[in-house]
């Protein structure tokens, strides 16, 4: 087998590719920009231009879709991979959404419910990646749709890191019921090996697979915070008061991110750097939303990590980082 990786420089695109190299799978790394470090199989590439892809996707067997960014580079970049995915042939398609489709849905979420678009730009994305899929699916296509929670584990920016910073603040800690939600966490190297199993399993022409990712022991957003802050010695673990958190997300958070894009573009980037970590309204929601991913549906095939496990893997790589 030979795989296209497309978003190689992310969290789980740069893992997977280190994670099929050892497997004995062969592996590009394509990305837009060049790799920070040093890596075999890497290839520039522009995943919006058609005839670029188009011309990739000849010469693999599969490609895995772990593009991020922009409501276009998400969107739209899924039309174009599906475009260039029937004129190469039809390799398999390996897609990574996430648990964002769903929306504000609560509940056990299995992967039948019901998509909420309307959520945020985000959800509606994915949503219509998502809807690429399926089309491609029903031209011939061979799909699997991987939907998972809150990735964290090593090189976790965004559940780990930015968690660790908000509650050396004291911006987060125990939040009552504002964060009495599930959290869904699942480790990178889970979703990773979700991936491989979606690489490996067998399809029939026109089949569409789809997958939620969560670990089943997933705490609630509380105890995430209370054990992340006791590991950072980020304590005592301040009691959040729903006001703090309002103001927060609805005030000081939206300048914060303001003063960050104009400072990045008057090419102030070091500055940008230093301005506190915002806390969007989207992030608050979601601590409170009593969403629980069904992930039983892959789990025969996918031993998950203990909460324990993964989040010991999460402390150690955050502390290595801030060394």
């Amino acid at each position: 087998m030979k795989v296209l990786i497309l978003g190689a420089t992310g969290h789980v695109g740069s893992r997977l590719h280190t994670h099929l190299q050892h497997a004995n799978i062969s592996s590009i790394a394509a990305s837009r920009g060049r790799m920070r470090s040093s890596i075999a199989n890497h290839i520039i590439l522009d995943s919006m231009n058609l005839a670029e892809l188009t011309k990739q996707l000849q010469n693999v067997d599969a490609v895995v879709n772990c593009v991020a960014g922009s409501k276009d580079a998400i969107g739209a970049g899924a039309q174009i991979l599906t475009q260039a995915a029937l004129a190469a042939g039809k390799p398999t398609i390996v897609h990574l959404s996430t648990m964002s489709v769903y929306g504000a849905s609560e509940g056990v979420i299995t992967e039948t419910s019901p998509f909420d678009p309307d959520y945020n730009w985000y959800a509606a994305a994915k949503c219509e990646a998502e809807g690429h899929m399926q089309a491609y699916a029903q031209a011939g296509g061979k799909v699997v749709v991987l939907r998972p929670g809150c990735i964290h584990g090593p090189g976790s920016v965004q559940w780990v890191e930015r968690i660790a910073n908000l509650l050396k603040t004291f911006r987060l800690g125990d939040l009552g019921s504002a964060g009495d939600g599930w959290s869904n966490l699942v480790h990178v190297d889970d979703v990773v090996k979700a991936i491989h199993f979606g690489l490996e399993i067998p399809l029939a022409a026109s089949e569409i697979q789809h997958f939620n990712l969560a670990a089943p022991d997933s705490p609630r957003w509380n105890q995430y915070f209370t054990d992340l802050a006791q590991a950072i010695n980020a304590t005592p673990v301040k009691r959040i008061h729903p006001l703090q958190l309002k103001l927060d997300s609805k005030a000081f958070s939206p300048a914060v991110k303001i003063s960050q894009k104009l400072l990045t573009k008057a090419k102030q980037g070091n500055l940008a750097n230093k301005l506190p970590e915002p806390l969007p309204p989207s992030l608050v929601r979601l601590f409170r939303q009593q969403i629980f991913l069904d992930a039983q549906k892959i789990s025969p095939n996918l031993s998950f990590m203990t909460y324990a496990q993964s989040f010991l893997s999460s402390v150690e790589w955050l502390k290595n980082e801030q060394r």
